[in-house]
């Protein structure tokens, strides 16, 4: 992941709520990733404006299976090798899927690592490195 842009936001508190992290940076700007498991119990990983819920009809309807869950916390980190609350795009899922509305900026904030940490990230190289099937996933 050399030569990826990145800059860090650090906060003095857990970033949970999207209006706390709204606090230091543009609510518009701010992408969550969301960590979910199909019925088949694989991981998949859901990357969304912020101020958007996930649809698991759309999921389930996109990748053909029969039930799409949130990932519990421990989940979270086994599968994603990074904390709930602080996932990046960059991790350890395989399967991404992306919202088509987080095309429209240049740069994203997401999931810095850690629960009080986000970074900005271009969103070109959000696509080039997770390669993510881009879809309608919100509702």
């Amino acid at each position: 992941m050399r030569n990826v842009w990145h800059r860090f936001i650090e906060f003095n508190e857990p970033v949970k709520t999207v209006e706390q992290a709204a606090k230091k940076v543009q609510v518009e700007k701010i992408a969550k990733s969301i960590v979910m498991f199909d019925s088949d119990d694989a991981p998949l990983l859901a990357i969304i404006p912020a101020q958007s819920m996930v649809s698991h009809k759309k999921i389930k309807r996109l990748l053909a299976v029969k039930d799409a869950r949130l990932a519990s916390p421990e989940e979270v980190l086994a599968s994603s090798g990074y904390p709930a609350g602080g996932v990046p795009p960059f991790n350890n899922i395989q399967r991404v899927l992306m919202d088509p509305k987080l095309l429209s900026h240049e740069t994203v904030i997401v999931g810095g690592g850690d629960i009080d940490k986000l970074v900005e990230l271009r969103t070109k190289d959000i696509v080039e490195v997770s390669n993510p099937q881009i879809a309608d996933v919100t509702k």
